[in-house]
């Protein structure tokens, strides 16, 4: 059996051999992908096992107060948040594109977040830098990255903060980027933070970001980050513009 400190050897051993870590993403993918269609045949129970305890607290009310209720149902939302996960990990590269306007996307994106993210003492602020044109992309897909970069950069402040959604094209590509005035990340997180599985969040299962950037290469583009610990963290979402 592998001890703490043979874990600590491979994971430094993953981090600084980029041929060993490109072989085991690989890997890791292949395996992913077959336990994401596994998990399309575990939600169906989860579901209903979810559907149960819902019931079972509105009929009996006093099971709300049992000790470890609180925590079934946190396990429960983090289980249905983990199969919904790795079905979008198994589906990312899948892309069904049509014209659309990547401003009126993020200003919608924007707008649906805004209520929420007041509630967090959080505000957020978006801003057109050029004329941005409609091109083809699969507008589901980038809604569900730009959606995980707010939640994350919300994360990053509980205690409030600001947002800024910037947009531009430089004539052939798009760029949207995703600013937090949070406490930024730490450079050693920086060479993983994309990777399946890795997580710095308490309640994290490691796989937005990953699907984020899967979802951004599917397009031709690139997903990338730049940090300054105490001022915050710039997620840059960069896409080819396509006409057809």
């Amino acid at each position: 059996m592998l001890t703490q400190d043979d874990y600590e050897k491979l994971n430094r051993f993953y981090e600084e051999n980029r041929t060993f870590r490109e072989l085991f993403q690989a890997i890791e993918k292949d395996h992913l992908s077959s336990l994401s269609k596994i998990s399309h045949e575990i939600r169906n129970p989860v579901t209903l096992i979810n559907s149960f305890l819902q019931m079972l607290a509105a009929e009996h009310p006093e099971v709300c107060t049992y000790r470890y209720w609180d925590d079934i149902m946190e396990n429960m939302t983090f289980l249905r948040e983990l199969l919904t996960d790795l079905s979008d990990y198994n589906n990312a590269r899948i892309l069904h594109k049509s014209e659309t306007n990547p401003y009126w996307l993020l200003s919608s994106v924007v707008e649906s977040v805004r209520p929420s993210l007041r509630e967090q003492h959080v505000d957020i602020q978006l801003n057109k830098e050029s004329a941005i044109p409609s091109f083809f992309i699969d507008g589901t897909r980038i809604r569900e990255v730009l959606l995980n970069l707010i939640r994350n950069a919300a994360e990053a402040m509980p205690d409030g903060g600001e947002i800024t959604c910037s947009i531009f094209t430089d004539g052939d590509r798009l760029f949207i980027r995703i600013r937090d005035n949070g406490p930024g990340i730490p450079e050693e997180y920086l060479p993983t933070i994309f990777d399946t599985f890795v997580t710095h969040k308490k309640d994290g299962t490691g796989l937005g970001l990953s699907i984020a950037r899967t979802i951004a290469e599917a397009h031709g583009g690139t997903l990338s980050i730049f940090t300054d610990l105490g001022k915050g963290s710039e997620f840059t979402l960069m896409l080819p513009i396509v006409y057809a």
